[in-house]
């Protein structure tokens, strides 16, 4: 069977690394033969082994090209895909059209989150509805994404991401880098995330800040870069600053993330819904009890009062009060730290993740083949 997954870009993101975990997993399969079309260029991008797949670069020379379709029809036609997996609303726009033409099964992978507050204007929203008649099934990683995209139930499908264990086998010392990083405290809480408006970093520096107030035993590290960083670092008063660290872009995330005592997501729900985030996945399966923001798919990553708390969006005093009662009990965060542990290892495993691609690509191809025996009769 020979799947194309097309994607705008392979740049660090987690959209990004799903694919090539995913590719990574069907490698295993001797029957599954594996492309990757790029639609952008770009220097920085996830390395994928080229026993995994083919990468393929389309040249696309403006955001709505239309010489694509006619690039794509090719590629799907001259290959001989038996699956095209979309992973993006705009690369879902050219491979609907593209899939039907050349009678190969769609998988719609557009859905990668879940807005609380969908606009039904909304450029993603309006792009990816018109996809879906063309798709054989739409795909999202938490079913919060269908639900706020109103994907109707026969088409929709959730497939969770899958973690790799083996991104946390080979960690910096600790001690090491503790030092690299100037942190002394015992204790350090920690969020992964861009510095872009739909993660709530002003609610993360307020928590800080309120801690820093009482005790002096607690670092806080932000991961990440982005348009709001400058804004948010000049939030931190000048007495807290070295306890409130900026680190900017981080090839080292894991082994950052697996020294913080509580891991942290907030969300601007008012922008923004998490599908199934991998940086609260990373913490989740270092042993990391989470506090996170109760919207979108992470009720059904997180689960309240077993691997960690959730809490409302831009509410700093109930935030600094959850963080405050793992801080304070080190049983309790360690029992959340073991539950998240086990959590990962089923459900959000990466066996888990390949083996429901599998039967899901195997059930359309299989469809898609007695469909052209029954014409041919």
């Amino acid at each position: 069977m020979r799947i194309l997954h097309l994607t705008d870009r392979l740049g660090p993101g987690g959209k990004e690394r799903q694919i090539v975990e995913l590719l990574r997993g069907l490698f295993a399969h001797s029957d599954i033969k594996s492309f990757v079309a790029v639609m952008d260029e770009e220097k920085l991008r996830y390395e994928i082994d080229r026993d995994h797949a083919q990468v393929i670069q389309l040249v696309r020379r403006s955001k709505r090209d239309l010489r694509l379709f006619k690039s794509l029809y090719e590629l799907v036609s001259n290959l001989k895909i038996d699956v095209v997996h979309s992973w993006s609303s705009m690369c879902s726009i050219y491979a609907a059209p593209v899939a039907r033409l050349c009678g190969t099964a769609f998988v719609n992978g557009f859905v990668r989150d879940a807005p609380p507050h969908m606009a039904l204007w909304s450029k993603q929203y309006f792009s990816g509805k018109l996809t879906i008649p063309f798709s054989d099934i739409v795909v999202a990683n938490s079913r919060a994404g269908l639900a706020a995209y109103h994907i109707p139930e026969r088409k929709g499908l959730c497939i969770y991401n899958g973690f790799n264990p083996e991104r946390i086998s080979n960690l910096t010392d600790e001690a090491e880098l503790r030092s690299i990083l100037g942190v002394t405290t015992p204790h350090i809480v920690g969020m992964v995330a861009n510095f872009a408006p739909r993660k709530d970093y002003a609610t993360f520096v307020e928590m800080a800040r309120r801690i820093c107030d009482l005790r002096h035993d607690v670092t806080f590290l932000a991961v990440g870069e982005g348009e709001t960083l400058q804004r948010v670092r000049a939030s931190v008063p000048p007495e807290h600053s070295p306890r409130i660290k900026f680190l900017g872009q981080r090839k080292d995330v894991e082994s950052i993330a697996n020294l913080f005592t509580v891991g942290v997501l907030v969300t601007n729900s008012r922008l923004h819904g998490e599908g199934i985030s991998n940086a609260i996945t990373e913490c989740m399966a270092l042993g990391k009890p989470i506090v996170a923001t109760n919207e979108g798919g992470t009720p059904e990553l997180v689960l309240e009062g077993q691997t960690g708390f959730l809490v409302p969006s831009h509410d700093a005093g109930v935030l600094t009060d959850r963080v405050l009662k793992l801080l304070n009990n080190a049983e309790l965060a360690n029992q959340f730290g073991m539950e998240g542990r086990r959590r990962i290892a089923g459900a959000f495993s990466l066996d888990t993740m390949t083996n429901a691609y599998l039967c899901l690509y195997r059930q359309l191809a299989d469809r898609k083949t007695r469909s052209i025996r029954v014409k041919a009769l």
